[in-house]
Parts: C-alpha cells; sequence; structure tokens
C-alpha cells in the first residue's frame, strides 16, 4: 500500500469506525470512568494530605504519617488475602457466580476490621499512657477507623470485578467530598488532630461503603452455594506469597516513614511525606489503570489461555511508563511553585528531593506489566523474590543510609530499593511464561 492509498484510508473516515465498535467503545467508557473515579479517590487523599501537611505542626503530621504507613502494611495483608484473590477469581472462575461470590466476601470483610481493630488498638493505648500521646493518639485513631477504610476499598473493587465501574464512582465521590469537609470543618474549629483525621477518612470510607454496597447485584447466572471456609483456603493459597511480597514491598516503600520517625524525628517524617504526596497522583493513576487492566486480561486469558497476552502486556507498559515520564518531566520542572502553592512556603528545604523520588512510580510503570502477568499466570510465589531483593536492601543498606544521610538517605534507599527488582522481575517473568507454556502444551505420552 502506498502513501497515497494510506491517506485515504485515513481521510474517509474507515479506519475510525473500525477503531469505535462496540467492544471498543465499552472498553473505553469503562477506562474513562476509572479514570474518572481514580482521580476522585486519589484526589480527595491528596487534597486532604496536603491540608494536613498545611494545617498541622511538623511533628504532628509526621504522627499521622507514621500510623498512616502502618495502616499500608495491614492493608498489605487485606490485599493480598482479600482483595487479589477477588479480582482475579472475581474475574474468572467465579464469574457466573459473583453475586453469591460478593456477599461471602462482604461478610470476611467485616470480621477482618473486627479482628484486625482489636489486635492494634491496645498498641495505641499504651504509646498513649506512656507519655507519646500524638503518635498514641495516631495509632489509636487507625486502629479505629482501619476497618471502615478498607471495608470502602473493598466495595470499589467490587465494582470493577462486577464491571459496573460507574458505581465506584458514586461511592467514591461522596468519600471525597465526606473526607475533605470534615478536614476542613475541624480545621475551622481547632480540633484537627491525627485522632480526628483517621476518625473523618473512616467516617468517609464507612459511609461511602454502605451506600456502596446498598445497591443490588446482578443475580448469578449459573447459582451455586461457596460456604465461607473453602473461600478462605482458596484466597490464603492464591494470596499467601502475596502476602509476604506485600510486607517485603512496604519494606521498599512506605518503611522509610517509620525509619524516619524512629531513627532520625517524627519533623522528618512530615517531609518525607510533603514529598510523597507529589508522586502520589501519578501513582493513583496508574493504579486506575491496572483495576481495569487486571479483570480484563485476567478473563482474557481465561477464554483464550496466554496467546497475545506477553502483546497486550508490552503495550500496557509502554503506555503506562509513558504517563509517568511525563509526570515525572513536570515534577522536575516545576517543583518549586508547586511546593509554594500547595504547602504555603512550607516544606521548601525538601524539594530539592523530589526529582529523585518521583523516579519510582516511573520504574513501577515499567515493571507493572510483568507483575500483573504474574498474578494472571497464579505464579505469585515469584513476586516473593522479587520483592525480598528490595526488602533485603531496605533493612540493611537502607537504615544505614538513614543513619548517615538522614532524609536524604530515606530518598535514595527507597529508589534503590525499587531499582534493584528490575533484574530479579526480568528473569522470574522468563520462567513464569515458560511454565505457562509447558502447562498448555498437549502431551506427547
Amino acid at each position: 500500500m502506498n502513501a497515497k492509498e494510506i491517506w485515504h484510508g485515513l481521510s474517509d473516515g474507515h479506519w475510525l469506525s473500525a477503531m469505535l465498535t462496540p467492544a471498543n467503545r465499552n472498553r473505553l467508557m469503562k477506562l474513562a470512568l476509572a479514570i474518572a473515579d481514580q482521580v476522585a479517590f486519589s484526589g480527595s487523599n491528596f487534597v486532604f494530605s496536603v491540608l494536613l501537611g498545611r494545617w498541622m505542626l511538623y511533628e504532628t503530621y509526621g504522627a499521622f504519617t507514621y500510623a498512616y504507613s502502618i495502616l499500608i502494611l495491614l492493608a498489605t495483608f487485606h490485599n493480598a488475602l482479600l482483595l487479589e484473590p477477588f479480582t482475579v477469581f472475581g474475574s474468572s472462575q467465579y464469574r457466573f457466580t459473583l453475586k453469591t461470590y460478593t456477599d461471602r466476601m462482604a461478610r470476611l470483610q467485616w470480621y477482618w476490621g473486627v479482628v484486625i481493630s482489636g489486635i492494634s488498638l491496645p498498641f495505641g493505648l499504651v504509646l498513649w499512657a506512656a507519655g507519646n500521646r500524638g503518635l498514641g493518639e495516631a495509632m489509636v485513631g487507625m486502629a479505629i477507623a482501619q476497618g471502615a477504610i478498607l471495608y470502602f476499598w473493598y466495595v470499589r473493587r467490587k465494582w470493577y470485578v462486577l464491571q459496573h465501574i460507574e458505581r465506584a464512582v458514586i461511592g467514591t465521590t461522596l468519600y471525597a467530598v465526606i473526607q475533605i469537609v470534615g478536614a476542613a470543618l475541624l480545621h475551622h474549629l481547632g480540633a484537627l488532630t491525627p485522632l480526628s483525621a483517621f476518625a473523618t477518612i473512616g467516617a468517609a470510607g464507612l459511609i461511602a461503603g454502605l451506600v456502596g454496597q446498598s445497591t443490588r447485584t446482578d443475580e448469578d447466572e449459573a447459582p451455586q452455594s461457596l460456604p465461607l471456609p473453602p473461600l478462605v483456603r482458596e484466597h490464603w493459597q492464591y494470596g499467601k506469597w502475596l502476602m509476604i511480597a506485600g510486607i517485603f514491598a512496604w519494606l521498599t516503600g512506605y518503611s522509610y516513614n517509620v525509619l524516619t520517625g524512629s531513627i532520625l524525628s517524627l519533623a522528618d517524617t512530615g517531609g518525607l511525606k510533603a514529598l510523597q504526596n507529589l508522586i502520589n497522583p501519578v501513582t493513583q493513576l496508574l493504579t486506575a489503570f491496572n483495576l481495569v487492566f487486571i479483570p480484563w486480561i485476567a478473563r482474557r486469558h481465561a477464554e483464550r489461555g496466554s496467546q497475545g497476552m506477553n502483546r497486550d502486556l508490552a503495550l500496557y507498559a509502554v503506555f503506562s511508563t509513558g504517563c509517568a515520564a511525563l509526570y515525572w518531566v513536570a515534577l522536575s520542572l516545576f517543583r518549586e511553585p508547586i511546593f509554594s502553592l500547595l504547602y504555603g512556603g512550607r516544606y521548601t528545604e525538601y524539594s530539592d528531593l523530589l526529582p529523585a523520588l518521583a523516579l519510582i512510580p516511573l520504574v513501577s510503570a515499567f515493571t507493572t506489566s510483568w507483575t500483573i502477568g504474574m498474578r494472571v499466570l497464579r505464579q505469585t510465589q515469584l513476586l516473593f523474590w522479587v520483592d525480598s531483593i528490595g526488602a533485603a536492601f531496605t533493612i540493611t543498606v537502607g537504615v544505614l543510609l538513614v543513619v548517615q544521610f538522614g532524609l536524604s538517605g530515606a530518598v535514595a534507599g527507597s529508589v534503590i530499593s525499587t531499582v534493584i527488582r528490575i533484574p530479579v522481575l526480568i528473569v522470574l517473568w522468563r520462567r513464569a511464561t515458560r511454565a505457562s507454556i509447558s502447562e498448555q502444551e498437549p502431551s506427547t505420552s
């Protein structure tokens, strides 16, 4: 085909009608809704965290950040044992029994919130009673609110699995409004503390979650009973390696908030959080892409096998890495006015560290397609080895970097812990794909 024929094909609009098939339009609409949902979710969290940074003392903000990092650790267990299996199983083997499956998941979610609060609350009370009021208050607030927060995370994921993302958007919008208005009201009343901040997030999560859960789910296409014990065992078998890998991933990233608060000061933790706030929007945007892509690729693999999956994953990696690269350039060029605008002149002493820290979502975007592929192939045990590399670096060299170089060492440790995972991930991905191909090949015996 010559250049004239190509131009004629483009100009007559046939290419556009071919691209905008009903299936593609539906997929684009879901992607747009997922982006809108994630913008509302990450945007409200971003605004909430920035407002706390503007209105709280450095030490108080550091105490909130310290406790929130512990919440992320607890969410790692929750994600590995509940949300990740729910996403993959609900999009594949239980896709015709989704109403029953989501009902069982809702019950497990409530059990989770009660048990974890009962375990974590005493630690905060001990810290408070021992005289560390700021950190103790933050830990108590986290222990009380975590169940409601994670419940809302489940309800959002439910609507992604059911492919009714518009319902997730409604719940997230409600969550965002309650969270931001609550923070502003507390500041106006002079009652903004780590405890009240966590109470605000918890209230927003509980209300939005209950509203989202109240919406009726479509009836099962192929009803069957799903007793809880077998489901729990199945989730455990899938998620146990993800759980350990998640702990390692937490050590690679969020643990530096705890390290700075324990080795340096809570004020330094507040400074590190001020930097992290600025890379969170692109991280959350990538999460939005993942929430749409994982159920889609899981269904595609269940229906068609591994054929074409490598190509889909490669295209997804190019797309997500391009988005992260553009964001990195913007942050690097405009970091000083961004700090002045968001924090009112506070935390500017940390702004030179931002370009380095912003490499983390860039690296994560580059590697996320491989980790998604391992999840779909159910080779989750391999993620254990990937994240163990970064964790091992953190608890050895990373600690020394924080001790020796302070907050600059914490940023350097976070970046290096993320980068050194890449070679291991490449090797293990090749192993996972070879194993998948071997399983699909017919036996010659």
